[in-house]
Formats: structure tokens, sequence, C-alpha cells
């Protein structure tokens, strides 16, 4: 009788184990999922300041070429109102 309650005992302590390990398991994939939900949400919002940079890129692209168009007729008024002048 002495050997069979010790095996059992073996047995309830390797079963034991096995729970906390399925427990611990359980618990790492839990935490998985909230980081990929996580990462997902930081792609979500990369992505749209990715959509916002890009649109200021081109409004700046775009008045660039005006900015230069202005400084040009600016100088040549200048240039001319120094050339008449004289």
């Amino acid at each position: 009788m002495d050997d069979q309650t010790t095996r059992l005992n073996r047995i309830e302590e390797k079963l034991d184990k096995v729970s906390e390990a399925i427990v611990s398991l359980a618990r790492m994939e839990e935490r998985m999922i909230t980081l990929f939900k996580r990462m997902d949400s930081y792609d979500d919002h990369h992505r749209a300041l990715e959509g916002r940079v890009t649109k200021v890129e081109v409004s700046h692209a775009s008045g660039a070429w005006v900015e230069r168009v202005v400084w040009f007729i600016v100088c040549g008024i200048i240039m001319g109102t120094l050339y008449l002048g004289k």
C-alpha cells in the first residue's frame, strides 16, 4: 500500500506541475495578445502620422514654388525701380 501511495503522490505532483505550466502558458499568451494589440495600435498611429507628413510635404513643395515666383516678382520690381530711378 505504501508503494502505491508514493506513486500516486508523484503522479499528483507531476500533474500539479503540468497544471502550473499550462496556467503560465495561458498568462504568457494573454500578454502576447496585449502586446500584439498595442503594436497594431502603434502601426495605425504611425500610418496616420505618415499620411499627415506626406500632406505637409506636398503642400510645402507647392508653397515653395509659389514663394520663389513671388520673390522673383518682388526682386524684379525692386530692380526695375532702381534702374528707372537712375
